[in-house]
């Protein structure tokens, strides 16, 4: 089994956190393209960007 698919790494199967994994982008388990992996700080970081901006410019437009 690969280990991206281990279900141990997938919380609530949509979340891949695995400390032992250094990728911060994992492929995802169904379907195209990747996810994070909840592990890494920049992760985080990568994850919250967006919505700061989103909820900083929505704070600044009146």
């Amino acid at each position: 089994m690969n280990r991206d698919d281990d279900d141990r790494y997938w919380k609530l199967g949509q979340f891949y956190v695995n400390r032992d994994d250094p990728r911060v982008l994992v492929p995802k388990r169904l379907g195209f393209g990747r996810t994070l992996n909840f592990a890494r700080p920049v992760s985080w970081l990568l994850f919250a960007a967006p919505i700061a901006v989103g909820v900083f410019t929505a704070a600044h437009k009146g």
